[in-house]
């Protein structure tokens, strides 16, 4: 965290987001000013829109219990981490190098490699310094020895760089070459050379690539940009020899033993970084870093990934990526058999502080329901922690929606629990991974009017119209497919069902065409690709190929995830009208609209539509004022709007923002 709020604050997360009766749901959870928590169960069936709209009165399943409380922090940050080690421990001579692609140091410190111990006293590290110059540590009992080059690394350019070190002669050289990175572009370099440098004193075996310990032995000085192929070499090379290696593809083999040469390039989607040296030294990746992303060797001539694995041999770390923060568990229930389909949560209070943890309860495998409710999960792990689009909202077109609760606030200057796939990187990229198994402070039945807590308002109807209905999560949907919707007639989505999977799709055509029905009551809805993870839970990866939520490479155009190809599903084939007859067109956060009947209306095939309603005028109240706004999804038949669709009634009066 780099804050501290001045109030008591509840942070939690849940550790799935369905569960089905008789099964268990987890909970961790961060005290701040608290020494205990209460905890609640509840249903969720609306949310906290204001004073305007009918109370927020949750159910309340079952009674309040009281836990201790203690802050667990967020410790943010994507590396790679090699477990103890012999090898090592004393390296005798010593070369580590790697190619790397700086964007942030922001006046601190980066590491790329270190085998430093916490206290500082063993291991050596190479570093950026707070002024982007690389920098080499030796440590030993008597503290850290510091050597740098006086140039900084230009960021946003390819480098080959340099610690080696000789025990025997006892020279240290630390070197940098910069790689040309077009026609145009010239390579450099720059060398420092130290005699007379005393040993390093054995490290514990711990190795970090992206970051090193600190003092409590947490992860530090972490790294922004790209690392490739970082390797430890058992030889001290002269400066000939580093030249030349330097001039080489980092997918070519060395001429000297190594001791860790690690290859960032194989199978994307693991957590494992395979060590090729035949040592063992296989290192994980923590807190998602971006993989599979353009390397040096990147030649524009494949932008897949799959087709020359050699030219996305990168691995993309983020001193503000974040996965989860592996918090210990506070609590757990065991769902009763007797509670109906729907949205739950954990509702945690203690003095002034509130927080919920959302869930779903699906029903059981023997049960079935003619209604299904999708919940948009995908959508929601895009949106976790969204702080630049509110913002932008708010302040560009005077929207008079936003209503910031303290979470709300608290999210603007608490990015430890990490942002959304809309708030770019420091560095200006893009991010790409999103997750649930985090806090997740916009997910609340209060503040602003947007996805989680409209959708809120749809089960609360539904629990009326069809009480025995089923609730359904993005993500099983995509495990499951067509499975998943056995026994479902009705298929009910979301108030803004943004992003689908192509297993996900793929379900809903193969529903479709056996006779289910779908309800689209959004907007905007399946316009975007996303992928789920293969292994982990409630982690999504959403590549744009245009953005203005961050920069975006030409090579990063296929998920790291499946391999496939990513972008807008109508720049894919599959427009939004040729499924649902309308699609998106444009954005009305400052106010919304109404619906005017059109002639169609009175078509025999939509009478059923208006039975019991005879005003011409439709929705002339609600979320901003009326039932048409924030996005505004349009039929167009050039795109796949079916000639035979009757458009009943559109909206009027927008305004030109």
């Amino acid at each position: 965290m780099t804050m501290k709020p001045d109030r008591p604050v509840i942070l939690a997360y849940a550790d799935r987001d369905s569960v089905k009766p008789g099964e268990s749901i987890g909970f961790a959870v961060s005290c701040i000013k608290l020494d205990s928590f209460e905890c609640d169960f509840v249903r969720l069936l609306g949310c906290d829109a204001g004073p305007e709209m009918p109370p927020f009165e949750p159910s309340v399943m079952t009674e309040g219990k009281r836990y201790p409380g203690r802050e667990q922090p967020i410790r943010a940050g994507s590396y790679i981490e090699v477990e103890g080690s012999r090898r090592l421990t004393d390296l005798g001579p010593i070369m580590i190098c790697g190619t790397i692609f700086p964007t942030l140091v922001n006046g601190q410190s980066r590491c790329l490699l270190s085998t430093l111990t916490a206290d500082g006293r063993g291991g050596v590290a190479l570093r950026l310094d707070a002024e982007g110059c690389l920098t080499a540590i030796l440590a030993d009992a008597n503290g850290a020895r510091v050597y740098r080059l006086d140039r900084p690394l230009s960021l946003r350019r390819w480098s080959f760089v340099v610690l080696s070190y000789d025990p025997e002669r006892r020279r240290l050289l630390l070197a940098v070459h910069r790689l040309a990175s077009g026609m145009h572009d010239h390579a450099g370099a720059s060398w420092l050379t130290v005699d007379d440098v005393s040993p390093p004193a054995g490290g514990d075996g711990h190795l970090l690539i992206a970051a090193e310990r600190g003092g409590d032995g947490f992860p530090c000085h972490h790294f922004n940009g790209k690392i490739e192929r970082p390797r430890i070499l058992a030889a001290a090379l002269s400066l000939d020899q580093i030249k030349n290696l330097a001039a080489c593809k980092p997918n070519e083999p060395v001429s000297w033993p190594c001791v860790a040469d690690w290859d960032l390039a194989n199978e994307p989607a693991s957590d494992v970084v395979r060590d090729l040296s035949g040592s063992g030294h296989d290192g994980l990746c923590n807190n998602q870093p971006a993989r599979a992303v353009q390397g040096s060797n990147w030649d524009g001539s494949t932008l897949d990934w799959r087709s020359a694995p050699e030219q996305y041999a990168a691995i993309y770390f983020h001193h503000d990526d974040i996965e989860s923060p592996g918090w210990q568990e506070n609590l757990r229930l065991k769902v009763p058999h007797e509670w109906p389909s729907g949205c739950y949560a954990a509702r945690l209070k203690g003095d002034d502080a509130e927080f919920y943890v959302p869930f779903y309860v699906r029903q059981p495998a023997n049960a079935s329901s003619d209604v299904t409710f999708l919940a948009p999960t995908a959508t929601y792990a895009a949106y976790v922690n969204m702080v630049s689009q509110q913002q932008r909202i708010e302040y560009g077109l005077g929207c008079l929606g936003v209503t910031y609760t303290p979470l709300d606030l608290l999210a603007v200057g608490l990015p430890g629990p990490g942002r959304s796939l809309y708030d770019p990187h420091e560095d200006g990229s893009g991010r790409w991974i999103g997750s649930l198994r985090r806090p997740v402070l916009n997910r609340q039945p209060g503040g602003w009017l947007w996805n989680f807590q409209i959708d809120l308002c749809i089960l609360g109807w539904l629990a009326k119209a069809a009480p025995d209905h089923n609730v359904l999560t993005d993500e099983e949907l995509d495990r499951e497919g067509l499975a998943a919707l056995e026994g479902c007639r009705v298929l009910v989505t979301g108030s803004h069902p943004e992003y689908w999977s192509q297993p996900m799709l793929q379900a809903l055509d193969g529903f479709l065409a056996r006779g289910g029905r779908l309800m689209y009551l959004g907007g905007n809805g399946f316009y975007h690709t996303i992928d789920f993870h293969p292994q982990k839970h409630g982690l999504v990866e959403l590549r744009r190929r245009t953005s203005k939520m961050g920069r975006v490479d030409a090579g990063d155009a296929y998920s790291s995830f499946t391999g496939r190809l990513c972008g807008a599903w109508k720049d894919l084939g599959r427009p939004e009208q040729s499924l649902v007859g309308v699609g998106y067109r444009t954005e009305a956060f400052d106010r919304s609209s109404y619906y005017r009947r059109l002639p169609a209306g009175d078509n025999p095939r939509a009478r059923f539509i208006f039975e019991g309603i005879t005003e011409s005028i439709i929705g002339e109240f609600g979320v901003l004022g009326g039932a048409a706004g924030l996005e505004l999804d349009v039929a167009e038949q050039g795109l796949g709007t079916p000639r035979h669709a009757l458009v009943v009634a559109a909206s009027e009066g927008h305004s030109s923002s």
